[in-house]
């Protein structure tokens, strides 16, 4: 006998929010998209390099930023990588990871739209699922757009040497996994806060203070033992040139779960302002 109180699980919703969020997907998937495409063209012109170069060593805070000493005229694969770190793309990254959980999850809410979601076949879990899933895939799929920048720029330039696209492959994943991580600390801040705004106020500032730390530590020698307490510490490092960072992507992993799961119980009892 078929359990009547079996509510499947709400694909419609998760079709509806899909195709909703999809424009502004593409436009942020093209900006980064060029992006790579555009610093190869940087990195392909003599010209041009020596003068960013000489740019970047006048300022050497964000030559820190971009990739520090590694970031030399013979090195092509590491200024290459300049793409993947430049504060631009960063900021389209977290703009989707922040933007998309809380404007599912506390924007809905603040709109009165939730009430006519749960009215629905659909429960809560399933609505946190949704975003959830819009989320990380979104992030994911976006570090794949990236890497398909930089795959692309390789065909368009010709650098006179191989460059190794399974590093950048390796690095592009190891993004994702820490850009879903990020997501899913904006869910958690989703689930806990009844205004958006209060949402977004809190992962930007976690994620800001944490970025802060990470530079910080960098120069100031007494403070690099925080370092390792922000998610920055684990996102790329010198072992992802020769091989997965599987250390790292563990930490990331077990911070996206726990921030996942954390969100989903507190999702889940929480009483919404219906």
């Amino acid at each position: 006998m078929k359990n009547s109180h079996y509510v499947p699980f709400a694909r419609p919703l998760l079709k509806f929010w899909t195709f909703r969020l999809f424009p502004i997907w593409c436009l942020i998937a093209l900006m980064i998209f060029l992006v790579q495409i555009a610093v190869c063209g940087i990195v392909h012109d003599n010209e041009i390099l020596k003068a960013m170069l000489s740019f970047l060593d006048m300022f050497p805070f964000i030559k820190s930023v971009l990739g520090g000493d590694y970031l030399q005229a013979g090195n092509t694969s590491a200024l290459i990588t300049i793409g993947y770190k430049h504060p631009f793309v960063l900021f389209l990254y977290m703009f989707f990871a922040v933007s998309v959980p809380t404007g599912l999850l506390a924007g809905e809410v603040q709109k009165g739209n939730m009430e006519l979601i749960l009215s629905r076949r659909v429960t809560k879990l399933h609505v946190y699922i949704c975003a959830g899933l819009i989320t990380i895939a979104g992030m994911f799929a976006l570090t794949m757009i990236m890497f398909l920048g930089t795959a692309a720029a390789v065909h368009i330039y010709d650098f006179g040497k191989p460059i190794p696209l399974d590093m950048f492959f390796r690095i592009a994943i190891d993004g994702g996994l820490f850009a879903s991580t990020a997501g899913a600390i904006a869910l958690l801040c989703a689930s806990i806060f009844a205004s958006r705004t209060t949402a977004i106020g809190a992962a930007v500032a976690f994620l800001v203070i944490n970025y802060f730390i990470s530079i910080v530590s960098e120069w100031w020698p007494r403070m690099s033992f925080l370092k390792s307490a922000t998610l920055f510490a684990y996102v790329g490092g010198p072992q992802i040139v020769t091989g997965w960072p599987t250390g790292n992507m563990c930490v990331l992993a077990a911070i996206l779960l726990l921030a996942g799961l954390s969100g989903a119980i507190i999702w889940n009892r929480r009483d919404l302002p219906l």
